[in-house]
């Protein structure tokens, strides 16, 4: 990690350069998390969409989402500077919630994705807005935040999975899933490194056309990832394989375990000291009687350590 000379040379500014003023904190987290909800119920009164349980057409995009993660960002924010682990928790608590309305069949994958990079987004403008109130350390802490190159690191990602082709034969065919993952990652080098995930997924499963039930499945992957960090902002590629155990299968001729494939490709930019957030897209290619070629588009908050 950079020091902070100009911080140094300022002596008890070295604080100040590591954390943000009580004022400047609470005037970030408030204008993002109004920013999130006048954002958020506009799209959700302007676009028509029916939810997957025909309840209503305000499926897009999940309030619950949105919100989860919104609070989870300013969380972020505020309680990286004392642990990365901090930051990947509360991720998988707005996860969990993403989760469960795919579950509920309350809301299709691209709303809560759509949800949860509008409550991210959100908070970023609003603590951008508190800089603009605040500029003077912007520079000293500026380059506290630069990125160190690659570095060992905990990331947790919520995944939209889009089949590119939702017929598999047999009259059997699948929908857009999700995925929660949390992986792990160790350089190797400069450039490249190793690492594994675990992944938690979910994907509707039709019969002729008939919704049987969610294909849902636990597994791990191995991954060899590679990139570049320059500054603020860092783009890399992942290639992973391994296995999905399905522990629900609407159909008999599902199989028990899944040989699982996928690449991606992300950019990622750092909002505070051990903290990321970016996005990723690629592909998988999973081994099932329901097998299809997912596009995957994923929300990611990366600690660094």
């Amino acid at each position: 990690m950079m020091s902070c000379p100009l911080a140094r040379a300022a002596g008890g500014d070295s604080i100040a350069c590591r954390q943000m003023s009580v004022a400047r904190s609470l005037v970030g987290a408030g204008a993002g998390l109004v920013i999130n909800a006048a954002a958020t119920e506009i799209l959700k009164n302007s676009v028509r969409e029916w939810r997957p349980d025909l309840s209503d057409n305000n499926s897009f995009p999940s309030r619950h989402s949105s919100y989860a993660f919104a609070l989870a960002s300013v969380a972020s924010r505020e309680l990286s500077r004392f642990s990365p682990l901090w930051t990947i928790a509360v991720h998988s608590l707005a996860d969990a919630v993403a989760m469960q309305r795919v579950y509920a069949s309350r809301h299709y994958p691209s709303d809560v994705l759509a949800g949860a990079a509008l409550g991210v987004v959100s908070v970023q403008l609003g603590y951008s807005l508190s800089r603009l109130l605040w500029p003077g350390r912007s520079a000293e802490c500026r380059t506290e935040l630069m990125a160190s190159g690659n570095v060992s690191f905990l990331s947790a990602s919520t995944v939209a999975l889009i089949p590119f082709s939702s017929h598999s034969g047999a009259g059997m065919s699948v929908g857009c899933g999700i995925e929660s993952s949390l992986s792990f990652g160790l350089p190797m080098a400069s450039a490249w490194g190793l690492g594994a995930s675990l992944r938690l997924r979910s994907q509707p499963v039709y019969s002729d056309g008939i919704y049987s039930g969610a294909l849902n499945g636990a597994g791990a992957t191995v991954d060899s990832y590679f990139g570049h960090w320059s500054g603020l902002w860092a783009v890399d590629g992942t290639a992973s394989v391994g296995l999905i155990g399905n522990f629900d299968r609407p159909r008999a001729d599902a199989a028990k375990w899944s040989g699982l494939a996928a690449i991606s490709a992300g950019v990622s930019r750092r909002v505070a000291r051990g903290l990321s957030v970016g996005g990723r897209i690629g592909c998988d290619i999973v081994d099932r009687p329901a097998a299809c070629v997912n596009l995957s588009v994923a929300l990611v908050t990366r600690a660094e350590f």
